[in-house]
């Protein structure tokens, strides 16, 4: 078995691998393992590097050392392939996939990742490419496209510039006719969002859908119609805890006449006003006329730590491999 820790220095605030390297040295040598560290320098980098250690054959378990987008980038160059497996040390500033499973600190320690546990995950497969937490467009994803700038001020972490990207973006107007083409169904309408989530967290700690489940062959869909000014920001602190979906997944009261729940294996979405949506792909974004997204049933492993792989076993989120 192979331990490959893939760093992208640029990923977070400050330059990850200054101290994430001697950390990997220090719990290798506790645990009699024998690492490679690999430091990206450019874009894309990430995704050859997991490309070429899952070509291989041998039992590998590839760590992405850096915020969503380096994760991203692993898995595109691991999907389909059994024989490796994917852990995140989130070192970037919104880290949401880990928070589908646990907290940052968890997944920071070294010893637990070097003895963490394989589980099967679905994939999205889109146009851009592959993703495992969600596809999101339209006011959320141009809001994605603004978090860095907010990022860059002094004590702005990853929720704090998601929430003020959001107060930019609604005081424009935004809205998308959008035809909407599912497994059952199809819809014309006006909206001012959409999501498309395999997990449950994006946005820097927004709970876009609650009940997700990462291994159940379902993306889970939110669509949300333009609200008025006056009452979003009271929805949108409701958005962001989860509380827009009851536990048998209706829709609450005070969101019924904006959203629209969903499951579904497939979905395609045309835009209709000839304004291209600004998506986002697990954090990465790019403008679009269609959108296309199908969910590819445990098409990866990912690796959680011991003690939240534990937890996973006892929710419908994840299955051990072989359960």
């Amino acid at each position: 078995m192979q331990h490959i820790f893939i760093i992208n220095p640029t990923a977070g605030k400050v330059d990850a691998s200054v101290a994430l390297i001697p950390q990997i040295h220090a719990a290798a040598s506790r645990a009699g393992r024998h690492p490679i560290i690999e430091v990206t320098r450019r874009a894309g980098q990430a995704r050859d590097l997991a490309a070429k250690y899952a070509a291989g054959g041998e039992e590998v378990n590839l760590y992405a050392c850096g915020g969503d987008g380096t994760l991203n980038e692993v898995l595109q160059g691991v999907v389909g392939r059994p024989n490796a497996a994917v852990g995140c040390v989130p070192c970037g500033s919104g880290n949401d996939y880990v928070r589908n499973f646990g907290v940052q600190a968890q997944f920071l320690d070294i010893d637990a990742q070097l003895a963490a546990q394989p589980f099967s995950a679905d994939v999205i497969r889109t146009p851009q490419g592959c993703g495992i937490d969600i596809y999101a467009a339209g006011i959320d994803a141009q809001v994605a496209n603004g978090i860095p700038k907010w990022r860059r001020v002094p004590l702005c972490g990853g929720t704090t510039a998601y929430t003020l990207s959001i107060l930019e973006a609604i005081c424009s107007t935004f809205k998308h006719r959008l035809r909407i083409t599912a497994d059952d169904r199809q819809l014309e309408d006006t909206f001012m969002m959409l999501a498309v989530c395999n997990g449950r967290m994006y946005g820097g700690g927004y709970c876009a859908a609650t009940h997700a489940g990462m291994n159940d062959g379902l993306l889970d869909v939110v669509l949300l119609k333009p609200i008025p000014r006056l009452k979003l920001p009271g929805l949108l602190g409701a958005y962001k805890k989860g509380e827009h979906l009851l536990e048998d997944d209706t829709v609450a009261e005070k969101f019924k006449p904006y959203l629209t729940f969903f499951r579904t294996s497939k979905i395609d979405i045309e835009v209709l006003d000839g304004n291209p949506l600004i998506t986002t792909l697990d954090g990465e974004c790019s403008p679009q006329l269609r959108m296309h997204a199908e969910v590819v049933h445990s098409a990866v492993r990912i690796l959680l730590p011991p003690d939240l792989a534990e937890t996973a076993n006892k929710t419908p989120v994840l299955q051990a491999m072989g359960e």
